[in-house]
């Protein structure tokens, strides 16, 4: 007989008041170089900010590191350095946060969702299945901290003269048999909005390609001839179209700090994630994001898919039940099935993008797209069985054996009922 629930009254597996060390970890060199931004005369881009940018590169080990303001920034930056525009299609994931596919919305192209495999990521033979004469790029996100296979997805670009852009927001520092994520892309974005690298908002855009880095920092900066930009000399005017996505020097500060730590961040977060796989490994119900081999997956998220069937549950009430005993999982990203995936948020299946427009989905076309009779079966079922545990590097020993111990409860009580 297995023991009560916490949430059918029973005694939680984790006693509450549970409290972790904040994060990130902010001391006193943290507040020192932020105070001294603060106290300069330059608030806007200024040289914490293009310092971040050398340190990130460095790091990194693209040519081209450039800040802005967030990771959604940096998406749509890649994109339209891309020359991407009205009637071009970008392929994507749908089981994403929707920056990845509102970045090709935002420069008048279509959203085409590919099915994800068990990865959680893109699958090249579903890209390559929807690849038409209207399409441009493949934009490939990197979900929870995972990578997708890149490598595949470039070549299937380069056989096809388009460009590839890896949506790196939730995997930078991730690598595949060595090579950083967006390494392997003509152009990749990152967010440091509450991920490994936290300060709280911002990204990063990384590329090797010359052309590319002069149309993007233009992009960012209301195509505006900077000093050391692509356009230094000409006369002060706005040369295209464009946003004001450039970040604040008190961010680059923090950033400059955060880079220093998010190594051992990383590691902690690999370590504990592990730990607790492992220790779940004897569950046949609970199947772990697949990690393909030579992936360094760093975690953002923990994810699992579990057979609802045999537990009879949904993953809301699985994880709702977990929540209970004091290990804050939640359920299926984006909702799914009810609201996700992408295409069947409200945004693209009534549609709403363009006042009462259907552009860009009706733009040259005799029948518009219609989000409403999309299907990617393998990434709808896969999708709406997840749970997943949002890492903190300050897990201890304790507490991962807290959560196996909390997981491993409720799998038993699930299975008696």
């Amino acid at each position: 007989m297995s023991e009560p629930l916490a949430i059918l009254g029973g005694i939680p597996a984790i006693p509450p008041g549970l409290e972790f060390k904040m994060w990130p970890e902010v001391t006193g060199v943290d507040e020192a170089l932020v105070l001294a931004s603060l106290r300069q005369d330059k608030h806007a881009f200024g040289p914490h900010a293009e310092a971040l940018q050398e340190e990130f590169s460095a790091w990194n080990g693209n040519k081209y590191c450039f800040a802005t303001n967030s990771g959604t920034a940096a998406l749509h930056m890649s994109v339209a350095a891309c020359g991407i525009g009205p009637g071009d299609e970008v392929i994507t994931s749908p089981n994403t946060f929707v920056a990845s596919a509102n970045c090709a919305a935002y420069c008048g192209a279509i959203p085409i969702f590919a099915d994800i495999d068990d990865t959680m990521c893109l699958d090249p033979v579903d890209v390559e299945k929807k690849i038409t004469s209207r399409t441009k790029a493949i934009l490939v996100v990197n979900l929870f901290g995972n990578i997708a296979n890149v490598r595949e997805l470039r070549k299937i670009a380069d056989k096809h003269g388009i460009y590839l852009i890896e949506d790196c927001c939730q995997s930078h520092f991730s690598e595949d048999n060595g090579i950083t994520a967006g390494s392997l892309a003509d152009i990749a974005g990152v967010s440091f909005g509450g991920k490994h690298l936290n300060i709280g908002g911002g990204g990063m855009v990384l590329t090797n390609n010359t052309a590319l880095w002069e149309r993007a920092i233009l992009f960012h900066d209301a195509a505006l001839p900077r000093a050391n930009g692509p356009a230094e000399g000409k006369p002060y005017a706005n040369y295209f179209l464009a946003p004001n996505y450039k970040i604040n020097d008190i961010m680059g500060a923090m950033g400059r700090v955060q880079l220093k730590k998010v190594d051992g961040y990383v590691d902690s977060k690999i370590r504990s994630a592990t730990n607790i796989i492992n220790g779940l490994s004897d569950i046949e119900e609970i199947i772990p994001q697949a990690v393909r081999p030579g992936v360094k997956h760093t975690y953002w998220t923990l994810n699992f898919s579990i057979d609802t069937d045999a537990l009879n549950c949904t993953a809301d009430e699985f994880a709702d039940a977990v929540a209970a005993e004091g290990v804050p999982f939640s359920g299926p990203y984006l909702g799914t099935p009810d609201v996700g995936p992408l295409y069947k948020n409200p945004f693209l299946s009534e549609p709403n993008l363009y006042g009462n427009s259907r552009f860009p989905l009706d733009y040259n076309r005799e029948t518009p797209i219609d989000y409403r009779k999309w299907n990617n079966p393998h990434g709808e079922e896969l999708m709406s069985k997840g749970i997943a545990l949002q890492m903190q590097p300050s897990f201890d020993e304790e507490y991962v054996g807290q959560v196996i111990e909390a997981n491993r409860k409720v799998v038993t009580a699930f299975r008696e009922k």
